[in-house]
């Protein structure tokens, strides 16, 4: 073999193993493409009962994605609902905030409910005993056996509990300006001041009193909450409302009645020209009161 033709042969040896060579490395190049962007949605449910909070989009695929929930007045959060998410744990949807990994396109949606103050288990919207004692049992309207102080039964706020805490009295929502009526005419059997009496007084004096729109007649008349069997209160019986004013007060406020006054009509006579009223604005409590000037009458009921 000449020398040329060994050069040759060494030539075409090296520039194969360079072809082999670098077609061996391009094989071992990595290709690296960009991460994917994912966009997240979000709501609320019942709308506009509160709001979410995160970090504005898009997120790179991967990203830990944090959310926070927060509920109106009187509204609290309960879970977070998603079609995609694949939460960790059961227990992943309930927390607040909420953290998960988005790997798509994701929607999630914070669900709150209303409150449920005193822990019965039933929800203030359809509470009407929003004091129910610790670990009471208590029926579908959230109120145990034992009636408490601003409880809402049989139509009424309850102002007065018996020794059993079974009955008692309830007040209306709300009040209706009135005159006493029959000045100058002492009405037999409308003076008694106690518990339990009120019911009584009330039919003594329109027994005896025929002037229309009286205090007796505006609470004997009355239908309120489907109720139809109001009265109009004696001395003590008013006294109750008296001494949980604020109570009652606030509790109409909510039930979409009215707040209380200042001059309310019992159904007691103190004699022939004035009767028993309560001042529940200026602290005067009770005293007695002309007959024929203007008050406010708060009815109530048994129970």
């Amino acid at each position: 073999m000449t020398p040329n033709s060994i050069f040759k042969s060494l030539g075409l040896f090296f520039l194969m193993m360079s072809i082999l060579l670098g077609t061996s490395c391009k094989e071992e190049e990595t290709i690296i493409e960009p991460l994917k962007k994912y966009a997240l949605s979000y709501g609320v449910s019942p709308e506009n009962m509160g709001y979410v909070s995160v970090l504005t989009g898009p997120y790179d695929e991967g990203t830990a994605v944090v959310l926070t929930a927060t509920a109106i007045e009187n509204y609290e959060f309960q879970y977070w609902e998603s079609d995609t998410i694949n939460w960790m744990t059961d227990s992943s949807a309930l927390m607040n905030p909420a953290e998960f990994v988005i790997y798509f396109n994701t929607k999630v949606t914070a669900v709150f409910e209303y409150e449920d103050i005193d822990n019965d288990g039933v929800k203030d919207n359809l509470d009407n005993c929003l004091e129910t004692p610790a670990g009471a049992a208590v029926d579908t309207l959230g109120c145990s056996a034992t009636a408490i102080i601003g409880d809402f039964r049989e139509g009424g706020i309850v102002i007065w509990v018996d020794d059993t805490g079974q009955h008692g009295l309830v007040c209306d929502l709300t009040d209706y300006p009135a005159i006493w009526g029959c000045n100058g005419i002492a009405i037999a059997g409308a003076d008694s001041l106690s518990i339990g009496t009120g019911l009584q007084n009330t039919e003594d004096i329109l027994n005896t009193c025929l002037t229309s729109g009286i205090a007796a007649e505006v609470a004997n008349n009355l239908v309120a909450q489907e109720f139809s069997d109001w009265y109009l209160p004696s001395k003590e019986e008013l006294k109750y409302i008296w001494l949980n004013s604020f109570v009652i007060s606030e509790r109409s406020l909510v039930l979409g009645g009215k707040e209380l006054e200042a001059y309310y009509w019992t159904s007691s006579e103190y004699d022939a020209n004035n009767a028993w009223c309560w001042d529940f604005k200026f602290g005067a409590d009770d005293h007695s009161y002309g007959k024929e000037t203007s008050a406010w009458v708060r009815s109530v009921r048994t129970f």
